[in-house]
Parts: structure tokens; C-alpha cells; sequence
């Protein structure tokens, strides 16, 4: 498998309609958490949840760009239930997440490494850059959004620093294993990867029998030398 590269934005409309989709699966996610299941309290007021998934998900099909906006368009429907502050340390926290991953792919990048050393990479960015960037960011939202001393404010930073590491290796490998799962032929006719053009490529390479949508692909039956 031939991990995505940083490519340009994707403004086609199979892109838009596949981001609509993805960015519905965050907004349904955030509107009806299920204690227990999809929303799992910790400490405090920090819960594990999937929501992330999506947004690795968005990466590695779309692209950083289309991540980014789904992750503007989560804060919006958090924020216009009036949970403004959390929908800030929401948005604050998978911006993190994603441009730790963003910077991995651009670590990796050409060092000929495997697809799970590069997972790896992926995994201890995005939990560096969520961790440490959520306790700073504790740091001023606390006081700001809920009047907390920097006493208080420092101790919620402290307390939330691993569960904000198990949240971004819950995001990452979550939606890594979600992404490979997805069949390749199923991902060339959504149009799902940044090296889409590479898959292609090595799809026409296999023999036909071997290729069993072949003919939903090209949208016509192979065509038989005489």
C-alpha cells in the first residue's frame, strides 16, 4: 500500500460529496454520543470518543485541507448548541491531532520506511503535538472560558496530558486500520487517496482474473485480445 503524500486541493465534485458525508459522520458523532460506547468519561470533563476517526479518515482520502474544514465544520455544530467552550478545546485539540500527522507525513516522507514504521512516526507526532499543545492551550482557555485561577487551570493541564496521548493513538490507528480496511477497488471509484493515480497503476498491472471489479472500474467490460 502506497501511503498519501501532501498533494493539492481537491476540488472536484466526488471530493466535495465525500467530504460532506465524512464530515456528517463527525457532526451525528458530537449530536448523539452514547455513554459508554462512542463517549467514554475519564477525569474530569475529558471522554474518549471516535470522533477523530473521521478526520485521519479525511486525511488520508482527501487530504489535510479537507480535514481542516472538518474540523471547522464540528466546531460550528458543537458551538451552536451553545457549548461554545468545549466545541474550542474540541477543535483546539483534533487541530492538533492532525497537523502532528500533516508534519509526520512530511518526516517520512521518501526514506523508504514501511507502511507500520510510518504508522509509528504518525502515531508519536500526533500525540507530542496534541499533549503538549492541549496543556498549553489548558493553560489559556481554562482561565478565559471559565474563569479558573492559573493554579487550577495548571492542574486540569496536568491531569488531561496522557489522556489526550491515548485520545490521538485512538484517532491515528483507528483510522489507519479503517482506511486499509476499505477494498482497493472500492476506494478507486470513490476517488479515495492522494496517490490514487499510483493505485490505479498498480491495479492495471494484475491480471484480469485477479482484478474482480475490473469492470465496474473502467465502467465497461475489459476489453479481449484477438
Amino acid at each position: 500500500m502506497q501511503w498519501p503524500r501532501i498533494s493539492p486541493v481537491r476540488k472536484d465534485s466526488k471530493s466535495i460529496a465525500l467530504l460532506a458525508l465524512f464530515s456528517a459522520m463527525v457532526i451525528i458523532l458530537e449530536a448523539y454520543p452514547i455513554l459508554g460506547v462512542t463517549d467514554i468519561r475519564t477525569v474530569g470533563f475529558f471522554t474518549l470518543d471516535p470522533t477523530g476517526i473521521p478526520l485521519v479518515i479525511i486525511l488520508l482520502g482527501l487530504g489535510g485541507f479537507h480535514s481542516i474544514i472538518t474540523i471547522f465544520i464540528m466546531w460550528v455544530s458543537i458551538a451552536y448548541r451553545g457549548k461554545i467552550a468545549g466545541a474550542t478545546f474540541k477543535g483546539v485539540a483534533e487541530l492538533l491531532t492532525i497537523l502532528g500527522i500533516i508534519l509526520a507525513k512530511r518526516i517520512t516522507r521518501r526514506r523508504g520506511m514501511s507502511e507500520w514504521t510510518e504508522v509509528f512516526v504518525w502515531v508519536v507526532t500526533a500525540s507530542l503535538f496534541r499533549s503538549v499543545g492541549m496543556f498549553f492551550a489548558t493553560l489559556i482557555l481554562a482561565p478565559y472560558f471559565h474563569a479558573a485561577t492559573f493554579e487550577f487551570a495548571l492542574a486540569d493541564a496536568i491531569l488531561y496530558f496522557p489522556w489526550n496521548i491515548v485520545q490521538a493513538c485512538i484517532n491515528v490507528i483507528g483510522g489507519v486500520l479503517l482506511y486499509k480496511a476499505i477494498p482497493i477497488e472500492l476506494r478507486l471509484q470513490a476517488g479515495l487517496g492522494e496517490d490514487i493515480n499510483q493505485d490505479v497503476s498498480a491495479i492495471e498491472k494484475l491480471p484480469q482474473d485477479e482484478i474482480p471489479e475490473a469492470k465496474d472500474i473502467g465502467g465497461t467490460e475489459p476489453s479481449k485480445e484477438r
